[in-house]
């Protein structure tokens, strides 16, 4: 079989940065073929996605990944560690992937792995450290980093400061569980034994160092921006400049996008103007540009935490330590949604959790939701794949994936009685859905239940 690479990524959108990361990640693996699972309608900031996700694995497919698969909503919108779970649980069961890649600003594997598999089985030291932190009033990721550094050391606890070498962490961490879960059957990355003192013997995993700025920045030198800075480019109408951080394939399919919702903008003004800019206007809250923004969750949080009340917002699944009555104050005071999550952060609650807590609000997703769901066999949908994903697909049926515990599907009525073992997960990424459409269009005319993949 060929050698088959699995990527865990938003692609929100997809630029030259992740172009590099997948031209390095190929080199270092010597990989024939590209799996990505991709985030769905909304992504793990809690925010939605810019574009839909049909889009963005278009986007994908045409530059370099042969299938895109897309990671349920319960796993894809509640923090890192549901990312990292349900990405390496989607990766690890479809029975074809044979390595992994992931971003990393330190791309030190050895230590990431020693600290994973302290994180991963924590020692009763480590849980007081950080279980002391969270008296003290700070944040989990707070807390966890000082606890790391006092009980590990300094140079661990850089590995959870910067955001790619926390999620990178987190995929390790993930592995060592899942191998503890599942008897150390040989799945993805790892030797069937285990080493003298009980640790799995990770194996074929790659760190791609990361170049040029952070996730919001931008180098006009490596022509390199981080996804949040092109998403600031485009809200504010610089779309010559948003354009020319992305490859081409990219930069035509938002072009085409924004002409669809915008006519009067035109293709080959974006294409040829380099220093394109337009009036934006009220065009970033309404989404008159085929873009979704923050901006966009405001009036639905406002009706749903309304609907809800102050007493029942408890049972939302982000809800805990008081935050959710912070949250209700400020909706009465707050003008707009980043008005609302200044509010409410603290040194104790960060903005990703509070933003979190907006998109579940929204979306009433309450404890017991995300109990049912977390609890059910996980299931990817196939957004997007060229032949060689064709291939893929065909090598993941022959490997008997159902049984390794994951089933992979276009169509949710075709593969009804496949489906009928995951309902909770299905239905949280489908309310998902409906919300993101409402965002775009204003209502759910033109919604569609189970639409097909890409084929690129």
């Amino acid at each position: 079989m060929a050698k088959t690479l699995g990527i865990i990524t938003e692609y929100d959108p997809y630029h030259k940065g992740h172009a590099y990361f997948l031209d390095e990640a190929k080199r270092l693996s010597g990989a024939d073929r590209i799996v990505a699972v991709m985030s769905g309608s909304f992504m793990q900031r809690g925010e939605p996605a810019l574009f839909d996700k049909y889009l963005r694995a278009e986007a994908a497919v045409r530059n370099g990944v042969d299938l895109v698969i897309e990671l349920p909503f319960a796993y894809g919108a509640t923090g890192p560690e549901n990312f990292a779970h349900g990405g390496i649980r989607l990766l690890s069961s479809i029975g074809v992937v044979n390595a992994i890649a992931f971003g990393s600003e330190s791309a030190r594997i050895e230590p990431m792995k020693e600290l994973a598999g302290a994180l991963a089985f924590e020692n009763a030291a480590l849980s007081r450290q950080i279980a002391e932190g969270l008296a003290t009033g700070v944040s989990y990721p707070a807390a966890r980093h000082e606890a790391v550094a006092a009980e590990i050391g300094g140079e661990a606890a850089e590995l959870l400061v910067k955001p790619n070498d926390i999620l990178a962490v987190e995929y390790l961490k993930q592995l060592y569980l899942i191998e503890a879960e599942t008897g150390k059957r040989g799945l993805i990355c790892f030797h069937p034994g285990v080493a003298a003192k009980g640790e799995p013997l990770l194996e074929e995993i790659y760190a791609v160092e990361r170049k040029g700025p952070g996730p919001n920045g931008s180098d006009q030198e490596l022509r390199f921006a981080g996804a949040g800075a092109i998403r600031a480019l485009l809200r504010e109408g610089r779309l010559g400049e948003a354009f020319s951080y992305m490859p081409a394939q990219t930069a035509e399919l938002i072009q085409n996008r924004i002409h669809e919702y915008q006519p009067d903008i035109s293709v080959w003004e974006m294409r040829t103007e380099h220093d394109l800019r337009i009036e934006t206007g009220l065009r970033w809250h309404t989404s008159a540009l085929g873009m979704v923004f923050p901006e966009a969750l405001f009036d639905p949080f406002q009706f749903a935490l309304l609907s809800i009340g102050p007493r029942a917002s408890s049972a939302i699944y982000t809800a805990a330590e008081g935050v959710e009555n912070r949250l209700f104050e400020a909706a009465m005071r707050a003008k707009n949604y980043y008005e609302l999550v200044a509010l409410v952060k603290s040194k104790r609650f960060t903005e990703s959790r509070i933003r979190r807590l907006v998109l579940h609000t929204a979306l009433r997703l309450s404890k017991a939701d995300m109990k049912r769901a977390m609890s059910e066999r996980i299931c990817g949908r196939i957004l997007a794949f060229n032949d060689t994903g064709a291939e893929i697909l065909r090598d993941a049926r022959e490997a008997d994936a159902p049984a390794r515990g994951a089933v992979l599907y276009q169509n949710l009525r075709v593969q009804e009685d496949e489906l009928s073992k995951s309902p909770a997960l299905i239905e949280l990424s489908v309310r998902a859905d409906k919300l993101y459409h409402m965002m775009v269009e204003g209502n759910l005319i033109g919604y569609r239940y189970s639409p097909e993949p890409v084929r690129v």
